[in-house]
């Protein structure tokens, strides 16, 4: 029940929930991005509870995920629940009515899912205290349901808006005590039992005024269901499993077999003698088709198996561990998984030549496929017995892989078969490419090594080239840009002759050579004249003559940028770790698409984005988010109505420091939205931040100290559920004296 360590930084979510559109795509959409789930399917976060009425299913999980299905497991679909906190409790109440919740945030649907409201248990969803966290929740009906907070305290309400408060459980916190609660349900509109870590069910028949406990072991007791009025299970550590025929009054202990060291999660049933109950290792499930007498335990998955769950008394679906899901139509006898995952783990994903294919390398000669634009993965395997660095395919079957010990290997079967190939070198190539299928290239560690017979014989590229240190590698249109750590260079003829790109900043003579000691992080060029360079110190520089000018893009607000990506000269992504007030590294992105005069964050996924973990492949944009999760966008990342934030200050020209407020707006705003302000002191390259909320109106206001000189400040916040965020320009303040032009005659 632990509050998620994203949703103190997400966006908070007002009450006006209710216009948030589904997801449409077969595809899973993340969260408020615009990005879709490829692998695994049918989505890569853990999930941690079921539901079922009739064919109609609901998932919850890790990273505010809930899922829907109308097919009995078959195939899902996402819905907005308008947050980012790991949910862990879901209840389907009727065909059309489900609610969820987990941490500080509870929603309730009563349209399938189309939309959802706020069950406003706590005043502001980003943080509550730790004991009035979310339990566990059971509705009687759309309008009348229960709350069991982690501190033992009860509410009850009939419109998700007004709580009364009821009697807390015996022993909890808040009734003087340490025991935890775990679980409730109620039968009818005042009758209803209660679970607690000391192995007590509580049983109320007065809407929660009177508790009084039914059942007492010595294992604490983590979930109960009741299969019809009179037949009641429950279930808890250390193989609890329990079972009441007399409607809750007297509980009897079941012999589960062989499970002695399980600890039991949850319990559903299909009807009186048919359940499922889970583990917290996951490792398997318990199925009963006699009403407890007697189980098995089959293992449906390697990933461990969290949640589960009947649509019929034979069909039962099962998910767990990032997003695993199978389903069995014999009552758990044999199972079959829906979607999947590629095995392996990957480190970067490259955008293919043609539309709509993607590459993804990795250890263990690894390398994931796509070419339906990112909403399928195949699994292949490069002949190595190495971590697979790069690959090139200018083709669907032409490819090359270039191994982390040299070693270069091509397909001409869209990577079935691989053959090896001799670079003529022994040295240890950074990147690969291919700009057709007989013509390729390895950059680096010093020059360029080419091949114009498909691989067949390689000579190293003479001029200055030849002594130039290389890392990495960039298509950049028709033309090829290569960099290192310090230099810079650029071949308009696929690689034949090469010519050096000059840097952002300060060249300097050194003897008989113009030194420029700027550290090259990433560069990305489009073509040969438009591009972008990332600097070793997190600067962003832009060109559009070929490197002849760059103007450094100040509008990202942060140092932190490790990777990038441009399909155009125009539409971009930066790759951050954090940002505002998330501490914990997260998967974040900043995106433009004004070329590089405002950036926007998106807040993707939950696991950090590596340095090359996006793609930007011009109508598809891929991205990797941790080792594993491979998605996809046709929106720029981007979904939901835009917005508009401004930033301003009382004046932007001061003779003197002083003390200033920089204030804004957001619009559309509901209030508390997280608005942060990055601040760049005069003659400085850091950034220091202030997220502060904005108020019902969209305003917000910061404070600041100016220095001498240019003192620059940039908004931005990462969009909600309602819409995408958005970023400011520039705003300027000058400290200093104004300059007097000569006096006129």
């Amino acid at each position: 029940m632990k509050m998620s360590r994203w949703s103190g930084a997400a966006a908070v979510v007002a009450c006006a929930l209710a216009a948030l559109p589904a997801a449409a795509s077969a595809n899973v959409q993340v969260g408020s991005s615009g990005w879709l789930w490829g692998n695994p399917l049918p989505q890569g976060n853990t999930l941690r509870a079921m539901t079922f009425s009739g064919p109609t299913g609901y998932a919850v999980g890790d990273f505010g995920t809930l899922l829907k299905t109308t097919d009995a497991g078959d195939t899902w679909s996402g819905l907005p629940a308008g947050t980012f906190t790991n949910l862990t409790e879901v209840q389907a109440v009727d065909a059309n009515t489900v609610v969820a919740g987990g941490g500080c945030v509870a929603r309730i649907s009563t349209n399938g899912g189309a939309s959802f409201a706020r069950i406003a248990f706590t005043p502001v969803e980003s943080s509550c205290p730790d004991g009035s966290r979310l339990a566990a929740l059971w509705y009687i009906s759309p309008n009348h349901g229960y709350l069991l907070l982690t501190d033992g305290s009860v509410f009850e309400t009939n419109d998700g808006i007004q709580f009364a408060t009821k009697t807390a459980l015996p022993g909890t916190r808040q009734a003087g005590g340490g025991v935890v609660p775990t679980d409730v349900r109620f039968l009818t509109d005042t009758e209803g039992f209660a679970t607690t870590s000391d192995g007590n069910i509580f049983h109320t028949t007065d809407s929660g005024v009177t508790w009084k406990s039914v059942s007492n072991t010595d294992r604490p007791v983590k979930a109960l269901t009741f299969a019809t009025g009179q037949i009641g299970y429950a279930v808890g550590d250390r193989s609890l499993f329990l079972k009441t025929t007399d409607g809750g009054l007297t509980w009897s202990a079941k012999d589960i077999g062989g499970t002695s060291t399980q600890n039991l999660t949850a319990v559903r049933c299909a009807d009186e003698k048919t359940c499922v109950v889970t583990t917290d290792a996951g490792t398997l499930l318990g199925i009963t088709t006699d009403g407890g007498t007697t189980f098995t335990f089959p293992t449906p998955s390697t990933d461990p198996i969290l949640a589960a769950g009947f649509a019929t008394p034979t069909r039962l679906a099962a998910a767990g561990q990032q997003g695993s899901t199978v389903v069995s139509d014999d009552t758990g006898v044999n199972f079959r998984p829906i979607g999947g995952r590629l095995t392996g783990r990957f480190t970067r994903v490259r955008a293919g030549k043609v539309p709509g294919s993607a590459f993804a390398p990795g250890p263990n000669a690894t390398l994931g496929k796509t070419v339906d634009g990112g909403r399928t993965w195949t699994r292949g395997n490069v002949t190595t017995t190495a971590d697979v660095l790069d690959v090139s395919f200018p083709t669907i079957n032409d490819g090359y892989a270039l191994d982390v010990s040299g070693g270069l290997f091509r397909t001409s079967s869209g990577g079935q078969f691989w053959k090896t190939l001799d670079t003529g070198s022994t040295a240890r190539p950074g990147a690969v490419y291919a700009p057709s299928a007989d013509t390729v290239m390895v950059i680096g560690p010093t020059g360029v090594r080419r091949s114009t017979d498909g691989g067949g014989s390689f000579v190293a590229v003479k001029g200055d080239v030849a002594r130039t240190l290389l890392r990495e590698v960039d298509r950049a249109g028709t033309a090829i840009v290569a960099y290192g750590d310090q230099d810079l260079i650029r071949s308009l003829d696929d690689g034949k002759t090469w010519k050096a790109v000059k840097k952002p900043g300060k060249y300097v003579k050194r003897g008989k050579r113009l030194v420029n000691r700027l550290g090259v992080r990433n560069v990305d060029f489009v073509d040969a004249n438009h591009g972008f360079l990332l600097d070793s110190g997190g600067r962003l520089f832009r060109t559009s003559n070929g490197g002849k000018a760059w103007s450094e893009l100040a509008g990202v607000g942060t140092n932190t940028a490790r990777g990038m990506s441009f399909s155009t000269a125009q539409n971009g992504y930066l790759v951050i770790s954090t940002f505002g007030d998330v501490r914990t590294p997260t998967g974040f992105l900043l995106r433009t698409d004004d070329g590089g005069e405002t950036w926007h964050p998106q807040f993707v996924v939950s696991n950090p984005i590596v340095d090359d973990g996006v793609a930007a492949g011009g109508g598809t944009d891929y991205l990797l988010g941790g080792e594993q999760s491979l998605l996809y966008s046709t929106t720029g990342g981007d979904t939901g109505p835009s917005s508009d934030l401004t930033i301003a200050a009382p004046k932007t020209r001061y003779t003197k420091p002083t003390h200033i407020v920089v204030t804004g707006k957001l619009k559309p705003a509901s209030g508390n939205e997280r608005i942060t302000v990055s601040y760049r002191r005069p003659g400085s390259t850091r950034w220091q931040a202030q997220t502060v909320a904005a108020s019902a109106n969209g305003s917000y206001t910061t404070s600041w100290n100016l220095a001498k000189g240019a003192n620059q400040f940039v908004a931005q916040w990462q969009g909600n559920f309602a819409a995408h965020g958005d970023g400011s320009k520039v705003l300027t303040v000058t400290v200093g004296k104004v300059k007097k032009g000569p006096a006129k005659k």
